[in-house]
């Protein structure tokens, strides 16, 4: 009997605790820009110098978790990453900087780079797209609508810009690419199919609550010194333009399906000013 009660609750620890394992082993580090040091949305990387080497996620903190790599290739892909928040903001700033053999961004579909962000700014974890829409009995349209992006957010940003557009912001709430909510600047020189750096400069602004009706409908997440934030990245990597299978998918969670469930994100810390 005892033995039967353990194997249970093994399995509930499994079941409710065992997606979370190994997400908070590590907290990553947001860093604080003074209020008078802003970074310039516009793909220069001057204002980031300040920002000490320490707060820089790349290769070696990331699985790709589809199976095609054992191990990080930087002559194939290589990227650094490095957030900031400023006080009185609600904005998450971005550096992305990102060596790649071959660039493929030309096609109208998904099937291109990116660079995919999820967020959730109050840390509260659980599904956020309708695929995970925990009832069974309404539509996917009406999942997409009632719950899809509203307690986190995802974006698909495109490496570089195509026709004219950063990012598929997965989810109703459109507004959330556009500014005042968000903003983006690039710096590259290639051509499709070529290999070659690119910089990605962008800050998004997290909401607790992001409705499809537009900011004042919704609650925007506070940020505040020491506050811990979900946080995650992937880099989807396509070295072809023919709609063929990606070379990678390149992920900073444990979990490929932090795409939806934001309990599956990494712990980032909110730090105060150095």
């Amino acid at each position: 009997m005892k033995k039967s009660i353990t194997i249970f609750i093994l399995l509930l620890q499994y079941m409710f605790v065992g997606p979370l394992w190994g997400q908070t082993d590590t907290v990553f580090s947001v860093f604080c820009f003074p209020s008078d040091k802003i970074p310039q949305i516009d793909g220069n990387t001057d204002d980031w110098d300040i920002v000490p080497d320490s707060y820089i996620i790349g290769m070696e903190s990331m699985t790709e978790d589809e199976g095609k790599h054992r191990r990080p290739d930087k002559a194939n892909l290589d990227i650094k990453v490095k957030v900031g928040w400023v006080q009185g903001l609600n904005r998450l700033y971005f550096f992305y900087e990102a060596y790649d053999d071959y660039w493929s961004f030309t096609r109208d579909d998904l099937m291109v780079d990116i660079f995919e962000v999820v967020v959730d700014g109050d840390r509260s974890g659980g599904p956020f797209i309708d695929k995970f829409y925990p009832f069974r009995d309404v539509s996917k349209e009406d999942a997409w609508q009632l719950f899809h992006g509203r307690h986190a957010q995802n974006y698909h940003i495109y490496t570089p810009a195509k026709n004219g557009d950063w990012c598929m912001y997965w989810g109703p709430q459109q507004w959330l690419k556009e500014k005042p909510y968000s903003d983006y600047a690039y710096n590259y020189n290639f051509k499709e199919g070529e290999s070659g750096k690119l910089i990605l400069e962008f800050y998004i602004s997290p909401f607790d609550y992001a409705s499809p009706k537009g900011a004042d409908h919704s609650i925007a997440s506070e940020l505040w010194e020491n506050k811990l934030i979900g946080l995650c990245w992937a880099v989807i990597d396509y070295d072809n333009s023919q709609g063929k299978e990606k070379d990678g998918f390149w992920n900073l969670s444990r979990h490929h399906t932090m795409y939806g469930n934001a309990s599956e994100l990494r712990t980032f810390r909110l730090m105060p000013l150095e």
